[in-house]
């Protein structure tokens, strides 16, 4: 505990109290695991992302007992986004006609299957970076968001943006409006907010 408050110490004043709270909501992790309460971090841009991002991996590290999580970039969730919604099933009439292909579906089917179930099943899902710039990647944040909602599963959402900000990039992605209203009712149910 002691190397938790050193961090805080050392961070910018705008991120103190920040850390602050996470270090409170990490000394009770157990109990908000079990309640499923995880965090919407709006304004965590460029380094203030990385410390923010830095020091949640580092209390669920020093955790005791251990409990699974995955931290996933939003680069990293758009690239999953588009190989499962976009990539893999244009490939489907190539696969039936061309092995090369097949095997080649068939791995990076078994790779996004894996990932998918991470994201679905870990006992804390930490994802950096929000930034929705294709209506696929709205529509699996908001599967995704939907399916640890149901099991009472944590979340960590960390964006560059304010919240209008990112209500208006979803709203460009998806003009049905219906991701980002799925997202943030789930996420404003269950999660501490941060600006």
């Amino acid at each position: 505990m002691a190397d938790a408050s050193l961090w805080i110490e050392q961070a910018p004043l705008q991120d103190r109290d920040l850390l602050q709270r996470l270090s409170l909501y990490f000394d009770a992790f157990d109990h908000r695991l079990r309640q499923g309460q995880g965090w919407f971090i709006f304004n965590a841009r460029g380094g203030r992302s990385g410390r923010i991002a830095s020091f949640i991996q580092y209390r669920v590290n020093e955790h005791q007992p251990a409990v699974s999580n995955y931290v996933m970039s939003w680069r990293d969730f758009a690239l999953s986004a588009y190989v499962t919604e976009i990539g893999l099933p244009d490939l489907v009439p190539t696969v039936a006609s061309d092995r090369k292909a097949k095997r080649e579906f068939e791995l990076a089917t078994r790779v996004t299957h894996h990932t998918w179930t991470q994201m679905l099943s870990t006992d804390l899902l930490v994802l950096i970076g929000l930034k929705p710039t294709f209506r696929h990647e709205a529509e699996l944040l908001s599967r995704t968001i939907a399916g640890r909602h149901e099991q009472r599963l944590a979340t960590i959402l960390l964006t560059p943006d304010m919240p209008r900000e990112l209500e208006a990039e979803f709203e460009t992605v998806d003009p049905s409006g219906s991701s980002w209203e799925n997202i943030f009712q789930r996420m404003y149910e269950t999660s501490l907010v941060a600006l």
